[in-house]
């Protein structure tokens, strides 16, 4: 059996109640570094997750634009398509296909949509080229 040894009115000896403060205090100290490192990695992640949304949203509606051009008859210009509510503002330009010797080729175009908004107040932009050939 192990018998600790006694101490006037019950307190530790001076040079270990010093240390109990210190400690507390070093405890405190790596908790909040921790807090601190762990809500900036939160808003990290939270600044990445809204980024990739909002290039998600702008390549469904770059797909969905691209759509709507092959659902109709396509004519060489440029045109900026109506607001769809998103926030994200649709550029169309359809050029006619050329050949090696610079030559148009007869029912064949390319049509370039760009789409562009803004992030975190910087302009981003997402751009996709498709041929579209109409007999």
């Amino acid at each position: 059996m192990k018998l600790r040894p006694i101490h006037p009115r019950g307190r530790q000896p001076r040079a270990c109640r010093g240390m109990v403060l210190f400690e507390v205090i070093m405890a405190l100290f790596i908790f909040t570094l921790v807090a601190f490192s762990l809500v900036m990695a939160l808003d990290s992640a939270f600044d990445a997750t809204t980024d990739r949304n909002e290039i998600d949203g702008a390549i469904r509606g770059l797909q969905n634009q691209m759509a709507l051009l092959h659902a109709a008859r396509v004519q060489p210009g440029e045109r900026d398509m109506p607001d769809d509510g998103s926030g994200i503002l649709y550029h169309v330009i359809v050029t006619q296909e050329q050949d090696e010797k610079r030559q148009p080729v007869q029912n064949m175009y390319r049509a370039t949509i760009t789409a562009r908004w803004n992030s975190r107040g910087q302009a981003e932009e997402r751009d996709v080229s498709h041929l579209i050939y109409q007999p």
